[in-house]
């Protein structure tokens, strides 16, 4: 894959049909920093952290389309199978579409056709980076970029999501909360946010 084309194409989507593009810009670099701090736990390579950002960035897209805000994440995926992909395969759109679309509401699940459809390896794939996606996105639930920077403590039965914000945040625990059941499923730990006020350099 050409990742630098790959990612202008998606870019490019993203401008034309994103309502705000801060917010997903800061959940893809949310999701990113959450691949790379729980790299010991998920096992996935690069390919799948291109995959994760390209989901992150076209998780919303679906408002542009959707009736209600309540099924924008599944005309995300169907947006995202749709688009005339010059640089991905046809795989590779698959997982995005699937991480994108359970970026809220109900998990993956054997009931669901498309994710049924896949390999084991794919389906594994799809539930790690839709994990990452849940708790990135939950933790700018008011779309305002609050959370500045997030580190991962990692214990044997518990995983520590250090928060710095530049204000008081309890929409943003509350949503990651409630969204962090994938991963905690997924990475069979309990899941647990603290916050720190931000540091001005």
């Amino acid at each position: 894959m050409n990742f630098d084309a790959a990612r202008e194409e998606f870019l490019a989507l993203m401008h034309t049909l994103e309502e705000d593009v801060p917010h997903v810009q800061h959940v893809a670099r949310l999701a990113a920093h959450l691949f790379d701090e729980l790299s010991d736990l998920h096992g996935l390579g690069e390919q799948d952290r291109f995959l994760l950002d390209a989901a992150s960035h076209l998780h919303d897209i679906g408002h542009s389309v959707a009736t209600t805000s309540k099924g924008h994440h599944r005309e995300s995926a169907r947006l995202i199978r749709e688009h005339g992909w010059q640089h991905f395969a046809s795989h590779s759109v698959e997982i995005i579409a699937q991480v994108a679309r359970y970026h809220r509401k109900s998990p993956p699940d054997l009931e669901h056709e498309e994710f049924a459809a896949l390999g084991p390896l794919e389906r594994q794939r799809v539930q790690r980076l839709a994990a990452l996606l849940r708790v990135a996105d939950g933790l700018d639930r008011s779309h305002r970029q609050h959370i500045t920077h997030c580190s991962v403590e990692i214990l044997p039965g518990r995983i520590v999501f250090h928060l710095s914000a530049t204000n008081p945040v309890p929409n943003e625990i509350t949503s990651a909360t409630k969204k962090s059941d994938l991963a905690q499923s997924v990475f069979q730990r309990e899941i647990t946010f603290s916050t720190h006020p931000a540091m001005h350099q």
